[in-house]
């Protein structure tokens, strides 16, 4: 031991229990300085806050000969406890050090039935194991551990974190309850696996797969068993023997297929294997069958003459273009025989009548051949196919996916337009065959003749004005024409030319928004306004960067003028993935919430996206500084005080300082809730550390305004030192 003179240094550096604590037990170990002992953990005794500390210094109590006092502050720490770690641990202390094992007990008990971590349930077991010397309570919670384990890959996963904790031993105990039945080969050489990826034991590894070899009865178990002793233990021997068993067990096209590929891919031997390809080739007539046949053929035999034969018999019996398209698909990967795929693919075509098929045929010929030439044909061929407008668009698109063929492209508009019904699908040729047919406008102009002469309503008349002006902008009669049609179903055509006559002039994005809100106050023209706000989007969306300042206006643009939900919850989503920043995240809250004309959409919005935001701290190990300003939010811009307070609950949980209590103790003053902002000043208080600390929080109390009692209690002054202010 040492004497006080020689402890007290040591006791002026003391700043926490922990300290005070460990401090006091140098000067009771014997001989015994008890008094200065207890001087010392009196001192440790003002700074405990949490179970810890308190666990500390009563453990210091016993050593220094006052179970009395222990007592207290363990009951004082049990009634602190919050989460399982601290239960564990305090009823660790009380079950060895205060030998209360009832006591100790029950807190243990209440730790497991809370936890599922499996390295935290470990070190409890060891507590169980070590305070309360319970088997029982020490094989519920191993069963505990487990319970989760459904198949050997669970255990393993366990019995991996087990051992890279530092216990393999109860890693592998835990993994061997993973043993399957040794009629199970295929799980039997999992297992085996496992023993040899987790703890390299070939011994254990060969036993295992020996204590299988009894049970195989089919051949796949055979082949199954011989790859575990050939990939496990390269015991190239025991796998040959395993096969020769195997070959007298098969009776069926399966185990020969099966047995074949052992061959193949265990010894390389494929001698035997192509025989045993042959005799599985007999036997098989189905598709599947057949297609598994030709596969591993394949891939295991250098001579593709089995694989070959495979694929023959199966497409004898094929007969829909979609099953020949996949024949044809499989042997162009396994074979590239480029010949036979191409006589497999004229089979399909024959079987395929509809525009959508020969429209998936051209796609697979063209991804498997590369013959533009057939692939074009198909595509033809589903032109004069279509019946109706989808039939037509199917082959546009596929056409706009690769480069396209004038002439087909052309005649492939032109039934397109042909089949169209509405003036909307009109304009979508059109757009089609601005971008499929650049430099020849032929069918842009049909189609815009087309939609011209079928106008029905003020709306199409737009639509086809913008058509016109984007897909045809040189086409000055053109557009003049349409023009003038579209001023004569205007009310107020003048006000309509002073208006396009202003949208020529603008070059900003705000100049568009504005002209929009004008539109929309003096002709209730939300299409007219939509198009303006549109051409905003765009401008911004050419500057390359997101600033929620320029998007700011748009927002609120189409939220109020044009009211397009679907565009605003795009725009939306677009400022929430850019919001990146907290003061950005305010922002946006603060215009959904309080500037839209539709409030209900704007606060449940609003509601989502803080939630988003919420789920977002959660998952980062966020500050509480951070939850604070989240739920300082909720409360501003959606008057929500249950998820407010339930938010900043989460940043109390997180409060590791006196700033940070006593931040979210002014909040809650401010919002009127008193009793949780004494208990969080009260907080504040016990979580400083020294006077300094004591004397920021005091200040901080003063400008919040809060009682003069609360302000005094925090400038009280520092235990064992006489330092006052």
């Amino acid at each position: 031991m040492a004497t006080r003179e020689e402890l007290n240094p040591q006791a002026a550096a003391c700043n926490d229990a922990a300290t005070y604590a460990a401090l006091a037990k140098q000067a009771a170990t014997a001989p015994a300085d008890l008094d200065y002992a207890k001087e010392l953990l009196a001192k440790g005794e003002s700074h405990c806050s949490f179970p810890a500390h308190y666990v500390a210094v009563a453990e210091a109590y016993l050593a220094a000969g006052d179970p009395n006092k222990a007592a207290e502050l363990y009951d004082e720490a049990a009634n602190g406890c919050f989460d399982a770690k601290e239960k564990a641990e305090t009823g660790y202390s009380i079950a060895k050090f205060l030998g209360d094992r009832d006591k100790g007990r029950a807190l243990l008990e209440e730790a497991i039935a809370e936890t599922t971590n499996t390295t935290e349930l470990l070190s409890y077991a060891g507590y169980v194991q070590d305070a309360l010397q319970d088997n029982a309570l020490a094989n519920k919670l191993f069963s505990k551990v487990t319970a989760n384990c459904k198949s050997i890959a669970d255990y393993q996963k366990l019995a991996t974190d087990i051992k890279n904790s530092g216990n393999t031993t109860t890693a592998l105990m835990v993994f061997k309850k993973a043993a399957p039945s040794s009629s199970e080969t295929a799980d039997v050489v999992t297992f085996a696996k496992g023993l040899k990826d987790l703890f390299g034991d070939d011994k254990e590894v060969a036993t295992t797969l020996g204590d299988a070899e009894s049970n195989c009865m089919f051949p796949a178990q055979f082949v199954a068993l011989a790859g575990g002793f050939m990939n496990l233990l390269g015991d190239k021997a025991k796998a040959e023997d395993l096969l020769e068993q195997g070959k007298n067990f098969a009776m069926s096209g399966e185990e020969n297929l099966d047995l074949a590929t052992g061959y193949a891919s265990l010894l390389g031997d494929q001698a035997t294997a192509k025989d045993m390809y042959g005799l599985a080739l007999n036997e098989f007539s189905g598709k599947e069958d057949l297609l598994k046949l030709a596969s591993a053929a394949a891939a295991n035999l250098d001579d593709k003459t089995i694989a070959g034969k495979a694929y023959d018999k199966l497409a004898s019996k094929l007969n829909t273009h979609t099953d020949l398209a996949m024949l044809a698909k499989a042997v162009n990967d396994n074979l590239s025989d480029k010949d036979r795929v191409a006589s497999i693919y004229a089979a399909a075509e024959s079987k395929a009548t509809t525009a959508a098929a020969l429209v998936s045929l051209a796609g697979e010929v063209n991804a498997s051949l590369q013959d533009s030439a057939k692939t074009n044909a198909l595509y033809a061929k589903a032109v004069d196919a279509c019946k109706v407008y989808t039939d037509a668009t199917s082959i546009l698109e596929a056409l706009a996916k690769n480069p396209a063929d004038a002439v087909l492209a052309a005649t492939s508009l032109q039934k397109a337009l042909e089949l169209t019904e509405t003036n909307a699908q009109v304009l979508d040729v059109a757009q089609r065959a601005h971008k499929l047919t650049p430099g020849d406008n032929t069918v842009v102009i049909q189609a815009l003749d087309k939609a011209e002469a079928n106008v029905s309503s003020l709306d199409e008349m737009r639509k086809l004005a913008n058509a016109a002006k984007q897909l045809l902008a040189d086409d000055t009669e053109r557009n003049d024409r349409i023009s003038g049609k579209l001023a004569k179903r205007e009310a107020s055509q003048a006000r309509y030319t002073e208006f396009q006559n202003q949208e020529k002039t603008l070059t900003r994005p705000n100049q568009f928004i504005a002209l929009a809100s004008a539109v929309v106050e003096e002709l209730e023209d939300t299409a007219y306004a939509s198009q303006l706000l549109t051409t905003a989007e765009e401008k911004m969306q050419a500057a390359g960067t997101f600033s929620f300042a320029a998007y700011q206006p748009l927002i609120i643009a189409v939220g109020n003028l044009v009211k397009d939900k679907a565009w605003l919850a795009r725009l939306l989503d677009l400022a929430a993935n850019n919001s990146n920043t907290f003061a950005q995240v305010r922002n946006l809250g603060e215009t959904v919430s309080q500037q839209l004309a539709d409030t209900e959409f704007g606060k449940t919005w609003t509601q989502q996206f803080y939630a988003a935001q919420l789920a977002k701290l959660d998952s980062s190990n966020a500050s509480t500084f951070e939850y604070n300003k989240l739920a300082k939010a909720v409360k501003e811009h959606l008057g929500d005080d249950a998820q407010a307070q339930m938010i900043l609950d989460k940043g109390e949980a997180k409060a590791e300082n006196h700033f940070h209590f006593a931040y979210m103790a002014e909040l809650a003053q401010k919002w009127g809730n008193s009793s949780k902002a004494d208990s969080l000043y009260a907080k504040a208080t016990a979580a400083c550390r020294d006077a300094s600390q004591q004397r920021e929080l005091a200040d901080l109390m003063r400008k919040a305004g809060v009682v003069s009692t609360l302000a005094q209690a925090a400038t009280q002054t520092q235990g064992g030192k006489g330092i006052y202010w």
